[in-house]
């Protein structure tokens, strides 16, 4: 995507890697907000859902008839500049997948400690199931649940155990198991309010509480960001002009 865009940025020496040399380079933390009275001027804004597919640069091309205005999205939308560009939806379940590759167990037997003398199922601790192995990588008490990384093996035994160091070997009953992408991580009322779980009966949940998963916050929060502020293409110019000369002021 060729832009002048880093053209009003200072330049800085920055060393890559182990490199000794430090060589020329745009400074990508600076910054400068669009100024005040014209964020406060909302006759120059729109609001716009982003469509599945959609880019930065056809945006821009789609509104303005350039790429190059593309970073005018991430100027007045601070949560896109916080958290990114909408997924498109088709790589929603791949997207998913990816940041939560593991396997969630549910039991409802104490995975916290031993009447508080040492912990139980410890993050990092090696456990098996039926013919499955794998590591500990979270545990959340509150919902009974243990995270495995189990190399993306699913889990269908109903017992999970280890044999700690000293002491005898230590397991819980499974009652629920799934992909982590798909395990719930809270529960919430009608009102969107979260609710706590009655300990060690995490198998039995009110009928009035609904439950969100990890693949479902994702796509709440690629929701969120498909709704987007944009600039009217009857202004973009003059902002774009008035954010350039900011940016070039701290050259």
């Amino acid at each position: 995507m060729a832009t002048s865009y880093f053209s009003n940025f200072a330049t800085v020496g920055y060393s890559f890697g182990n490199a000794e040399d430090a060589v020329a380079f745009n400074r990508l933390n600076q910054y400068v907000s669009v100024l005040q009275t014209t964020l406060d001027n909302i006759t120059l804004f729109e609001k716009y859902t982003v469509i599945s597919g959609e880019r930065p640069d056809t945006l821009s091309y789609k509104l303005y008839g350039t790429t190059d205005h593309y970073w005018s999205f991430y100027l007045v939308n601070e949560h896109i500049r916080e958290s990114g560009w909408a997924i498109p939806s088709y790589d929603l379940l791949d997207e998913a997948k990816a940041r939560y590759p593991h396997r969630t167990i549910t039991t409802n037997d104490d995975i916290s400690t031993d009447n508080g003398s040492f912990e139980r199922f410890p993050v990092g601790q090696v456990v098996t199931s039926g013919n499955v192995s794998g590591t500990i990588i979270r545990k959340i008490p509150e919902m009974g649940q243990i995270i495995i990384d189990t190399g993306g093996t699913a889990i269908v035994d109903t017992r999970l155990h280890y044999s700690p160091t000293e002491g005898n070997e230590i397991d819980v009953t499974i009652i629920a198991e799934s992909a982590q992408y798909d395990s719930v991580h809270h529960y919430e009322d009608a009102d969107g309010v979260h609710q706590d779980l009655t300990l060690f009966d995490f198998g039995t949940v009110g009928a009035s509480l609904i439950p969100v998963t990890y693949r479902d916050r994702l796509n709440a929060r690629n929701d969120e960001l498909k709704e987007i502020v944009i600039i009217k293409p009857s202004a973009i110019d003059s902002v774009a002009t008035q954010f350039k000369q900011e940016m070039k002021k701290r050259l």
